[in-house]
C-alpha cells in the first residue's frame, strides 16, 4: 500500500509541476507582450534552445524528425514570411545550420572513414572553390554545394534494421499525403492562394502578377501539382525518391497510387524518364523484371485516367508531334549551354549559375541542366568529379544485396537522369530525401558489419 501510495504522490506531484509550469509560462509571456515584447522571438528562442537539447541528447531522432518535416518547409517558410514579422525572411538558410548541427553531434559520436565517392565530392568542391580566388560569390558557392550537408547526414548516421524499416514507411506515407493534398490545391482550392502568397514573399516564383510558367507550361492550361514543395519542377523528384523507396521497402497499393498520382499531376517530363529508368534498373539489378510489368501497368491506367482529367491531350499530342515549344526552347537552351562550356572549359566564376552569357553577364539564357550549370559555372574538372562521385556511389553499392543500397542505386540513377534536364541540385529540402539514403547506403556499405552493428547498438 506504501508503494502504491507513493506512486499516487508523485504523479499528482508531476501533474502540479507541469500545470504550474504552464501557467508560469503563460503569466510570462503575457507580461512580455504588455511590455511589447514579441512573442514570436520568444517562441523562436525557445524552438532554438529545444532544438539544441534535442540534438544534444537525441540527435538520430531529432535528425529524424527533421528529415520527415523538410517536405513541407519551404511553404511553411514562405507562409511565416508572410505572416510574422519582418526579420522572419532574415533567416533563410537556418535550415541549413541546423542539419550541420545535427551532422557535427553524430559525427563526433559514430566517426566517417571516406571512401572513394568521398573523395570525387571533396575535389569537385575543392575545384569549385578556387573560383573564390578571383572574388567569387561565397553564398553562390554554399547554394550550389548545400547538398553535401543532406549526404554528410546520411554518411554520420547507422540506422538499425527496425529504424530503417521505419524510416522507409514513413517516408512512403508522408509524401503519399503530401500528394492528395497537392491534388486538393490542383482540383479544388486553384492557384489564387498561391498566387498570393507568392507575389507577397516569393516573386521569382511569378510573372506579370501570376504564377510563372513551371506551374503550367505550354500547351498545357492546367495547374502543376506542386504540393508543399516551391513549384512542380521540385515536388516530381520528391515523388520520385518515394516511389523508389516504396518499390524497395514496401509496394502497397495505396501509398504507391497516391504517390504515383501526384508524380503524373506534376506533368513533368524529366522525372516521368527518371522514375522509369530508376526502377528499371532495379528491377534488373533485383531479379524481378515480372514485377515490372505490374508497375508499368499501374502506371499507365493512372496516366491513361487522367488524360481526360488533367486536360493532357493538347499536351501529348504536341509533344508527340514534336510541335511543343517548351521541348523546343528547352533543347536550344541545351545546346547553348553545351556550347557555352566548350567555350569556358574552366568556367566563368561565381556569378549568377541560372543565367550566363559569354560574356558572364545575367539573362542572356537559363541553362536548364545540372551538369552543364555547374560547368559552366566552375569548369569541366569539377563537372569530372562531380560525375565521378555519382559513378564510383553506385559502383560501391552495385554488388551489395540490400534494400538501402537499391534505394540509393535507384536515387542516383533517377535524379542522375533528372538532372540532365532541370538545375535542381541546389534545392536543399529536396537534397534532403535524395542525399540521405545515399550517404546512408555508401556508410552501410563501407562499414565492417561488427562496426555498423555495435555503434547501432550503443
Amino acid at each position: 500500500m506504501s508503494v502504491l501510495a507513493h506512486n499516487d504522490e508523485s504523479a499528482i506531484l508531476k501533474r502540479a509541476l507541469v500545470v504550474s509550469g504552464i501557467a508560469c509560462t503563460c503569466a510570462f509571456a503575457g507580461v512580455l507582450s504588455a511590455l511589447g515584447v514579441s512573442l514570436v522571438f520568444l517562441g523562436l528562442v525557445a524552438l532554438a534552445v529545444f532544438l539544441l537539447v534535442l540534438a544534444y541528447r537525441y540527435p538520430l531522432t531529432g535528425m529524424g524528425g527533421y528529415l520527415a518535416f523538410m517536405p513541407v518547409y519551404t511553404l511553411a517558410f514562405l507562409i511565416a514570411k508572410f505572416l510574422g514579422p519582418s526579420y522572419i525572411g532574415s533567416l533563410e538558410g537556418v535550415d541549413r545550420v541546423i542539419l550541420l548541427l545535427f551532422v557535427f553531434i553524430l559525427w563526433r559520436k559514430n566517426g566517417v572513414r571516406p571512401v572513394a565517392p568521398d573523395w570525387f565530392l571533396l575535389g569537385a568542391f575543392l575545384f569549385a572553390a578556387t573560383k573564390l580566388a578571383g572574388g567569387g560569390n561565397l553564398i553562390a558557392l554554399f547554394r550550389d554545394f548545400n547538398f553535401i550537408i543532406a549526404y554528410a547526414a546520411g554518411r554520420v548516421a547507422i540506422l538499425s534494421a527496425g529504424r530503417e524499416a521505419t524510416w522507409a514507411k514513413r517516408a512512403v506515407w508522408i509524401v503519399a499525403v503530401l500528394a492528395v493534398v497537392g491534388m486538393f490545391e490542383v482540383f479544388i482550392v486553384g492557384e489564387a492562394p498561391r498566387t498570393l502568397l507568392y507575389l507577397a514573399v516569393a516573386p521569382e516564383g511569378t510573372d506579370h502578377g501570376a504564377l510563372n510558367a513551371a506551374f503550367h507550361g505550354d500547351m498545357y492550361t492546367g495547374l502543376r501539382e506542386s504540393s508543399t514543395m516551391f513549384g512542380p519542377l521540385q515536388f516530381a523528384p520528391l515523388c520520385m525518391v518515394a516511389l523508389i523507396v516504396w518499390w524497395v521497402y514496401s509496394r502497397r497499393l495505396i501509398p504507391g497510387t497516391m504517390i504515383a498520382a501526384g508524380l503524373i499531376c506534376s506533368v513533368t517530363r524529366s522525372a516521368w524518364v527518371g522514375t522509369a529508368g530508376a526502377i528499371s534498373i532495379l528491377c534488373a539489378l533485383m531479379g524481378e523484371t515480372k514485377r515490372l510489368l505490374q508497375f508499368a501497368t499501374l502506371i499507365l491506367a493512372l496516366f491513361i485516367a487522367a488524360i481526360p482529367i488533367l486536360g493532357l491531350t493538347d499536351y501529348l499530342t504536341a509533344t508527340k508531334t514534336g510541335e511543343d515549344p517548351s521541348a523546343e526552347s528547352h533543347q536550344e537552351s541545351l545546346v547553348d549551354g553545351l556550347t557555352f562550356v566548350l567555350q569556358h572549359p574552366f568556367g566563368v566564376g561565381l556569378g549568377d549559375t541560372e543565367h550566363l552569357t559569354a560574356e558572364g553577364e545575367r539573362d542572356a539564357y537559363s541553362v536548364e541542366s545540372t551538369y552543364l550549370t555547374v560547368a559552366g559555372r566552375y569548369g569541366l574538372l569539377m563537372l569530372f568529379c562531380f560525375v565521378g562521385f555519382l559513378i564510383s556511389t553506385v559502383r560501391l553499392l552495385w554488388p551489395k544485396r540490400t534494400r538501402l543500397a537499391y534505394v540509393a542505386i535507384g536515387v542516383v540513377v533517377g535524379f542522375g537522369t533528372v538532372m540532365m534536364f532541370a538545375s535542381l541540385h541546389d534545392v536543399f529540402p529536396l537534397a534532403c530525401w535524395l542525399w540521405f539514403p545515399v550517404g546512408l547506403a555508401v556508410r552501410s556499405a563501407s562499414e565492417s558489419p561488427d562496426r555498423t552493428t555495435s555503434i547501432a547498438a550503443a
